[in-house]
């Protein structure tokens, strides 16, 4: 299980856009400068999270990408799910059964521990996830720092 750079940069245009000024949309290359990374691969993550509604986008002149849910409520669960979907972690090819011998109930009882622990170490992974919020990545800058205007820094 691997989380994508997609996860990561989600995480950090949620964070600069918890900071900007009033919730004033800013435009994706605005974002892609601040990160430093691609514009055309940011806009994807940003469709992704516009799509799970924790983002909102507006085309016009003066608009762009804003939030659209309180930072209190956003978690990482919710970002890890919007990029890279809520399918399982566990994808497995029914090995066992070409290298474990035993009687056929006996292995059934088996295949499905192997099953039961990635299931859970999914749910703790997940539980972990969903405890944890954008509020709870920015308490210092919010509480000790003013907001910025990320329009007037590029």
């Amino acid at each position: 299980m691997q989380v994508t750079n997609g996860v990561e940069q989600a995480i950090y245009v949620i964070a600069v856009l918890a900071r900007q000024t009033d919730n004033e949309p800013l435009k994706s290359h605005v974002l892609s400068k601040i990160l430093d990374v691609s514009d055309s691969y940011l806009r994807k993550i940003i469709r992704k999270l516009v799509i799970a509604k924790i983002l909102k986008s507006s085309a016009s002149k003066t608009g762009g990408i804003s939030l659209n849910m309180s930072i209190n409520e956003i978690t990482f669960l919710d970002i890890f799910e919007a990029i890279g979907g809520n399918s399982s972690f566990l994808k497995l090819n029914s090995l066992g059964d070409k290298v474990i011998i035993k009687n056929l109930e006996y292995f059934n009882n088996d295949s499905d521990k192997v099953v039961c622990v990635f299931k859970e170490a999914e749910n703790q992974y997940k539980k972990v996830l969903s405890t944890f919020t954008i509020a709870d990545l920015l308490a210092y800058e919010l509480e000790n720092l003013p907001s910025i205007d990320w329009n007037l820094m590029i």
